[in-house]
């Protein structure tokens, strides 16, 4: 429903060629994970004390982009993810620069690309293309890798996914596989 309604909002703008669905692929199946109903972002507190509150809601526009579930998940999974990485940002001065270079870095794309800030890009490919354009930065590589682990391989989760964890103690999963996952 989101990408369709972002796919109204488009017109305006330029279409760029890079799929959400290329994102998602490199990294699907390395764990399964899920939650409940989708939340709007400005409801979402999210910790850390140094980092501003549109910082912190680009962190969590940008988790909700490198891994887009929205019918599984809302925002608390990508929040906790997003609360663990501003903590380590308080204790080490290097996360710290990290995260504020990368956001920055993120916001230039954004302005230089669209006119306007990352969070207010509204269509989801747009937001991926300009994520792409940092996804070899060490900035990104920090955030994705703390989601890959927070999400997917959050036992919590699992079965929102359709996965029903380890089958090697049980024998493997005869005649189920993964033909039960029909959000992929």
């Amino acid at each position: 429903m989101l990408y369709d309604l972002a796919q109204l909002i488009r017109k305006s703008r330029c279409a760029v060629a890079p799929t959400r669905r290329g994102l998602l692929k490199s990294a699907a199946f390395v764990a399964l994970a899920a939650g409940s109903t989708s939340h709007p972002l400005s409801r979402v507190a999210i910790a850390g004390t140094s980092f501003s509150a549109e910082q912190k809601e680009t962190l969590l526009r940008m988790a909700r982009d490198i891994y887009p579930h929205e019918t599984l998940l809302d925002d608390r999974p990508y929040q906790a993810v997003i609360d663990a990485l501003l903590s380590e940002a308080e204790a080490d001065s290097k996360v710290e620069a990290l995260v504020t270079s990368g956001l920055a870095e993120l916001q230039s794309h954004a302005n230089a690309t669209y006119k306007c800030a990352y969070l207010d890009v509204k269509d989801a490919d747009e937001r991926e293309a300009l994520l792409r354009t940092i996804q070899m930065t060490d900035f990104f590589q920090k955030v994705r890798g703390a989601l890959l682990m927070g999400i997917y391989n959050n036992k919590s989760l699992w079965s929102r996914f359709g996965y029903d964890g380890s089958s090697w103690e049980k024998g493997g999963y005869i005649d189920r596989g993964f033909d039960k996952i029909d959000w992929f």
